[in-house]
């Protein structure tokens, strides 16, 4: 009976340790991502600067020019989440255009208004163009946004859903 016990309390503990890896929720400061809702980032973007979340939504948009950024929205397509990959990490692949995916990263703010940047316009669009001389019309629509313009998602990893 003794050792039935003690085997119950064993696996419920590791159990409810499994559990907690995928229900926590923490500050992003100890490599613990914070799951983010879309309206929840909308509503107040500032409770997750500086943190790592993860986020679901639609991949809108994926750089043609470097495949180092792509654009996702959630219930309101108008406002769309700048990510961006790293020197490091490979291009985004251009079938995640129109998927559903969850995205892990940092999210920061923007040092300049004139970020994300750097891709030319695609055929057909009325493009801003940058600073750089290139255009994308979807980041003209991130600056327009009443929210998110100024923060941008560093990317870590993604899933498809």
């Amino acid at each position: 009976m003794k050792q039935f016990l003690a085997f119950s309390l064993i696996a419920l503990f590791l159990a409810s340790c499994s559990n907690n890896q995928n229900n926590t929720l923490s500050s992003g400061t100890d490599g613990i991502s914070v799951k983010a809702e879309f309206a929840a980032l909308i509503e107040n973007p500032d409770n997750f600067v500086d943190k790592d979340i993860l986020i679901e939504g639609k991949v809108v948009h994926v750089c043609t020019h470097t495949g180092k950024k792509m654009f996702i929205v959630g219930e309101n397509p108008d406002i769309r989440l700048y990510i961006e990959a790293g020197e490091e990490t490979p291009k985004f692949p251009m079938d995640l255009l129109g998927s559903e995916i969850s995205v892990e990263g940092k999210l920061t703010r923007l040092s300049t208004p004139e970020k994300p940047a750097g891709e030319k316009a695609h055929k057909g669009e009325t493009a801003k163009v940058t600073a750089t001389g290139e255009a994308c019309e979807t980041e003209a629509a991130v600056e327009a946004q009443p929210v998110l313009a100024n923060v941008v998602l560093n990317y870590k990893s993604h899933t498809v859903k």
